[in-house]
């Protein structure tokens, strides 16, 4: 049957039906004194105003609380046993026509029996409406918001309870690779913003019945759905405790990204350093949870989050299982470089040139002093412009569209460094090194953790401005044990160096044979150590 002619013979074409207000232009009726507005919507977790067996009531307070929403829709019919009925749901985020062929057509055919050995009604429901997320709700409220999340809340007179039926139909990207993370070898596809898409990419990879998702919701006004991932026999129950109950203690208006999220759990909010994962790879985020870690997904995130997470952690990428040991060694070992690199290279001109230029050889030395023999700057001065240079040309490629933001780096990068170096104004030993610190630090896989070693980028540089190469040591130093002070749930942030796990030592070094990696990682605490027998 043609869907116009369908919704026409059921009423159900005319805005008056679902109150969408799309009659007089747009604008609502005048609500009548008995559908006044309820007041405001307490959003408290502890409120609850339960489904009345009067229809009425219960009618009413969803019209007040309808108020002016345009997109929420309130469509009443009648059973076949003459029960007045109501269905809510917000338009866009479910189907009216779904609903319209699959809920209210078979419910107009329900009989429910009043009797005490009658059918209960969630079993009579069940067998009309082809739906498997299918539950009752003796929250009015909790129905309410449900609808509000994209599902559908089914109110029918004479009954306590109400009914959620799962018809979320919400437009989303599909599966396609990840934009953040590229890889040669493994599956390129990555996460999207839809957590059902998400889990589904996780369960295909991991199809072991104790892989367990947990439903959560954090935000007081957002209600946003959140799912903590792991497997039950293999990860540690008192780290899925803990963050179950860090989660839950969560009371924020709104929550938009993973990333806030990882703030918002963090052991050390103050810190520079993150201690929360993240991947936007399923094949990474299944690795990881296999592992024994746990991993958060949040609808509208196309990042997951993993936990616990360590330094050695961050510097590894799932690529290194799919290759040759022996290649994979080599640029764990190469990453490594780059880290100290990223972070000392800056400084430790600084350190030389201006305070320390007897560590040079004689040769080096007097090249260094050729090339800075017209430059009308000192060396600090020197570094700073061009840092500051590149921050301002990282900042523009990522905000300008992809079309342009290549050209831009390169136009940029060359014309700039050029014009710089036959203008004097810096020695062309240094955009080297400013141009090999830019390199490292986008071989560092963790976007969150190569942008905290930017800035200890500048903290060394600071000090070794001020008291050369012992005030680069000094920072070292200090950085080294800010590090070694974090933990991430129970975990600590530099295992398996400190304390020095000796197997993990070994695997965040080097790749081993895959007949090798046999063990998880002692330091997440696993219940079941054993992988590969």
């Amino acid at each position: 049957m043609p869907g116009n002619l369908l919704f026409d013979l059921i009423g159900f074409s005319q805005p008056k039906d679902w109150q969408d207000g799309a009659q007089n232009g747009g604008e609502l009726p005048d609500a009548s004194p008995s559908c006044e507005p309820p007041g405001l919507f307490d959003i408290s977790p502890a409120f609850d105003w339960p489904v009345s067996p009067d229809y009425q009531s219960n009618l009413d307070y969803c019209k007040g609380l309808k108020g002016k929403n345009a997109d929420l829709l309130i469509r009443e019919f009648t059973l076949a046993d003459g029960r007045r009925s109501f269905l809510l749901l917000v338009d866009g985020l479910c189907s009216k026509q779904s609903a319209e062929q699959n809920l209210i057509l078979p419910a107009m055919q329900l009989k429910l029996g009043g009797s005490p050995d009658s059918i209960p009604p969630l079993r009579q429901i069940s067998s009309l409406i082809l739906n498997t997320e299918l539950s009752e709700q003796p929250s009015l409220s909790k129905g309410y918001i449900a609808a509000l999340t994209g599902d559908l809340f089914l109110c029918i007179e004479g009954l306590n309870v109400g009914f959620v039926i799962g018809a979320r139909s919400i437009e989303s990207r599909s599966v396609s690779p990840s934009e953040t993370t590229g890889s040669v070898a493994g599956p390129h596809e990555g996460f999207t913003e839809n957590l059902r898409t998400n889990t589904a990419l996780i369960r295909r990879r991991i199809s072991d019945p104790n892989l367990t998702i947990e439903m959560l919701q954090i935000g007081l006004r957002s209600h946003t759905a959140v799912a903590l991932c792991y497997i039950n026999g293999v990860t540690n129950p008192q780290l899925t405790d803990r963050l179950r109950r860090d989660m839950q203690s969560i009371s924020v208006d709104l929550l938009g990204d993973s990333g806030e999220l990882a703030q918002l759990i963090e052991q050390y909010p103050l810190s520079p350093f993150p201690q929360i994962d993240g991947t936007e790879k399923p094949d990474t985020a299944a690795a990881e949870i296999c592992q024994g870690r746990a991993a958060i997904i949040v609808n509208g995130s196309p990042f997951v989050l993993l936990a616990p997470a360590t330094l050695s952690s961050m510097m590894q990428v799932t690529e290194d299982r799919y290759q040759r040991w022996t290649y994979s060694t080599f640029l764990k070992i190469l990453r490594w470089v780059a880290f100290f690199i990223a972070i000392t290279a800056p400084s430790l001109y600084v350190a030389v040139v201006a305070y320390n230029p007897g560590l040079l050889p004689v040769d080096l030395l007097l090249l260094s002093a050729a090339n800075r023999i017209n430059v009308p700057f000192s060396a600090v001065t020197e570094v700073i412009i061009m840092e500051f240079f590149i921050e301002l040309l990282r900042e523009a490629s990522i905000r300008l569209p992809g079309s342009i933001s290549s050209a831009m780096s390169i136009v940029g990068g060359l014309i700039v460094g050029d014009a710089a170096i036959r203008a004097g104004l810096v020695s062309p030993l240094l955009i080297i090194i400013i141009g090999l610190t830019s390199l490292t630090s986008f071989v560092i896989p963790s976007y969150e953790l190569a942008s905290s070693l930017r800035l200890v980028k500048y903290f060394l540089l600071a000090l070794s401005a001020v008291f050369g190469i012992f005030g680069l040591t000094v920072g070292l130093v200090l950085f080294v044990s800010q590090l070694c002070a974090l933990y991430s749930y129970g975990t600590e942030f530099t295992a398996p160096f400190s304390p020095a796990y000796r197997k993990g030592f070994v695997e965040s070094l080097i790749e081993l044979p895959i007949f090798r990696r046999d063990t998880r990682p002692e330091y997440y605490e696993p219940i079941d150590l054993i992988r590969m027998k």
